[in-house]
């Protein structure tokens, strides 16, 4: 099986598979097309482009869970992606449909052993898209007791009212709230549920970046309001791999443990590889946290992971965060990191343990 394979060898597997990903993608939207003959009516040429661009993210999703072992990666995906089609009226049968033609066309390319492999691999993704997950309750304490100032910045940020934003979550600390639950009860749980909104439709790309930009905005009012640290714990980089897109994670971990003594460098996200290096080197970091929402953007963690220890050497210890891991937390052994947090205040119980 895939997930007893040592993990050099699935790296090897998925590099071989990505070498070839564009090829796959061209061949089953092709085929795609040929199965459904209204498609070149109704969708046209943008319509293939669209095709073979979807059937390449399938695979960098495949690809990035091939390397953890874990087929739950690829099954997260697939629940996501089919969530994102049935909101938009596309019936999940063809993500399914495709995900079949791309495992078919994979499996001709290997040998007859690794092809079984693959095939039960991919199989045992679509089982676990399958299940119905629940919906994580409400957890009790100052999520619920947020709950309405959350709603209140929720609405603020899709109206685009960003003073409006700012004032909330400024008010809300100076009424005596901390700023860790600020950050995570009302910006965090808020950045989840404009996902959420996006996912199922209800908001525009628009409405999300624009309600992610007015969320930076806000982290940067609140940032002045950080009171001193008593001591210093030592000297960290927080950054997303290249690729990265998402920042609002990250810059909040990088607020909240700046306000418990680490003397953070925090470079944003899709930064390149070279200068996370140069920033550590400079900075003497003890710590390099590293950020990925996507699984795709793995392959980049592993990587900066190797150069980190290539040119630091082991005195640097490494963190992750991110939603990449929410799937397969326990990777950060193989891939040689201290720990893996999940949310803001988990990367602040991570951090004390350091």
């Amino acid at each position: 099986m895939l997930s007893d394979t040592p993990m050099a060898e699935r790296v090897r597997l998925a590099e071989q598979f990505r070498g070839f990903r564009r090829q796959i993608a061209e061949k089953v939207t092709a085929e795609s097309f040929r199965l459904h003959p209204d498609w070149a009516a109704r969708y046209g040429d943008r319509g293939r482009s669209r095709g073979i661009e979807d059937a390449i993210y399938h695979q960098d999703f495949l690809c990035a869970a091939i390397e953890t072992g874990n087929p739950k990666v690829f099954g997260d995906y697939l629940r996501w992606a089919a969530g994102v089609l049935e909101a938009r009226g596309i019936a999940p049968g063809f993500l399914h449909e495709n995900v079949e033609q791309i495992s078919r066309d994979l499996q001709s390319r290997v040998s007859s052993s690794l092809a079984l492999e693959v095939a039960g691999f991919i199989r045992s993704a679509r089982d676990s898209a399958l299940t119905i997950v629940a919906d994580v309750p409400e957890s009790v304490g100052n999520v619920q007791r947020l709950s309405g100032i959350r709603e209140l910045y929720v609405q603020a940020i899709l109206r685009g009212q960003r003073q409006a934003a700012v004032s909330l979550a400024v008010e809300t600390v100076r009424q005596g709230h901390s700023l860790p639950d600020v950050y995570a009860d009302i910006l965090q749980e808020s950045m989840y549920e404009i996902g959420r909104r996006w996912q199922s439709n209800c908001i525009s790309v628009a409405q999300e970046h624009m309600a992610t930009a007015i969320t930076q905005h806000v982290i940067a009012h609140l940032y002045p309001l950080i009171p001193p640290a008593p001591s210093q714990k030592g000297r960290m980089v927080i950054t997303g791999v290249e690729g990265e897109m998402h920042q609002v994670g990250p810059n909040i971990v990088a607020d909240m443990l700046e306000s418990t003594g680490w003397d953070v460098r925090f470079l944003g996200v899709n930064t390149p590889a070279a200068s996370v290096l140069q920033a550590v080197e400079e900075h003497q970091a003890d710590v390099i946290g590293i950020s990925a929402t996507m699984a795709f953007n793995l392959p980049h963690v592993r990587r900066l992971i190797a150069d980190t220890r290539a040119i630091a050497g082991r005195n640097v210890r490494v963190i992750l965060g991110g939603g990449a891991f929410r799937a397969t937390p326990e990777i950060y052994k193989e891939l040689g990191a201290v720990g893996v947090a999940l949310d803001v205040r988990s990367a602040l119980e991570l951090a004390a343990r350091l």
